[in-house]
């Protein structure tokens, strides 16, 4: 690994997710902001809105303070689930606050880290005791859609060949198709991304369509990445995004839904297109 920039957190580390618009489906979750940005160049990053165009990644110094967060967070009768991939890459930035994460999961039982994911590098977390208590969860994309927008990002074969070295030593492990895009072609594209995910057997499977608040194109444009991927997302929605057209979503999604042989949910969508596909509440970042 790189060096990294690192300063100090001065708000809290952990907080609870809740900010969900009228008209989404996108359940409350817990949410550790241990590092800002992101390495890859990837043309769509929601990220370029959140941090103003600022995705050049930094971790967070004062470790002690996450440390005192999360035996607080652990010391709760309930079952959760704290995402570690909400503002960053889990795993692009470096192997240390993940392994000390997992490791510190791994001496209870009751809830669960999540590392999401666009890396392949896992090497260093093959061999550690992880107690069951670590889901891995990658994200990918049908492989022109990567080839294209994800730019500085792994291929998306050797995303799948990590994740498979994961669930080889023992991690939970979910996927994340997202967010799905119609270039030309597409059909077959996502019907054989479907395939592939089928043959790794993860225990979940978030599907997502193309969405963005506009600020996310001026931030993208101004840093050199390709704006022409907003041009498939067209359609303003109830939460001030705009997505690929509704019907053109649900094509997409029913294009992959019949082929996947896992339980299958969507991402941050609207209620009336969750309504139409008929889906429970299946979600990357809950238990």
């Amino acid at each position: 690994m790189s060096r990294i920039a690192q300063r100090a957190r001065k708000s809290r580390f952990i907080r609870l997710f809740d900010r969900t618009p009228n008209g989404i489906v996108c359940p409350h979750f817990w949410l550790l902001a241990w590092a800002d940005g992101c390495p890859y160049r990837c043309a769509y990053c929601y990220l370029l809105g959140t941090f103003r165009g600022h995705v050049e990644p930094v971790v967070f110094s004062n470790l002690n303070h996450l440390d005192g967060e999360i035996d607080q967070f652990l010391a709760s009768n309930s079952r959760r689930i704290l995402n570690a991939g909400e503002l960053t890459d889990s795993l692009a930035i470096t192997d240390s606050v993940p392994i000390r994460l997992i490791r510190r999961f791994a001496r209870q039982d009751r809830s669960k880290l999540l590392l999401l994911t666009k890396s392949a590098n896992v090497r260093d977390l093959l061999h550690l005791d992880h107690n069951c208590q670590t889901i891995v969860s990658f994200s990918i994309n049908a492989v022109e859609v990567s080839k294209r927008f994800e730019k500085g990002a792994p291929s998306v074969s050797d995303r799948l060949e990590a994740a498979a070295l994961c669930k080889d030593a023992g991690y939970p492990i979910r996927i994340r198709l997202d967010p799905m895009i119609p270039i030309d072609g597409w059909q077959v594209m996502y019907e054989h991304t479907a395939g592939e995910i089928n043959i790794l057997k993860p225990e979940r499977v978030t599907l997502g369509a193309l969405r963005y608040f506009p600020v996310a194109r001026v931030f993208a444009g101004k840093l050199g990445r390709d704006v022409s991927v907003f041009d498939y997302a067209v359609e303003r929605s109830v939460d001030g995004r705009l997505r690929v057209p509704r019907l053109l979503r649900i094509e997409m999604y029913q294009t992959a839904l019949k082929r996947l042989k896992v339980p299958t949910g969507v991402c941050k969508e609207t209620r009336e297109v969750v309504r139409l596909l008929g889906l429970d509440q299946i979600c990357n970042c809950t238990l």
